[in-house]
């Protein structure tokens, strides 16, 4: 998995990895802000049965390991 900073513009910043191995676990991995409240970015991924973790942002590109948030979200076809 790689992030993409962004630049003045509207541009993107070159690649950058942050993870590997998400394609074969994760059918949907979403940015979705600060959700834990300490003011960096997380995300949330769901695997193919339906688990939905989050991964905290450590406020330097790169995220800390899963934290399981639900389950049953096998039934939706898309998060945002």
């Amino acid at each position: 998995m790689c992030r993409y900073g962004g630049l003045a513009g509207g541009r993107l910043k070159a690649r950058a990895k942050v993870s590997t191995g998400w394609g074969s676990t994760y059918n949907t991995v979403v940015g979705v802000g600060d959700i834990t409240g300490d003011g960096k970015n997380d995300l949330v991924a769901r695997d193919s049965t339906g688990h939905l973790y989050r991964y905290g942002g450590k406020g330097n590109g790169s995220f800390g390991g899963r934290v399981l948030i639900g389950s049953g979200w096998q039934g939706y076809k898309g998060l945002f």
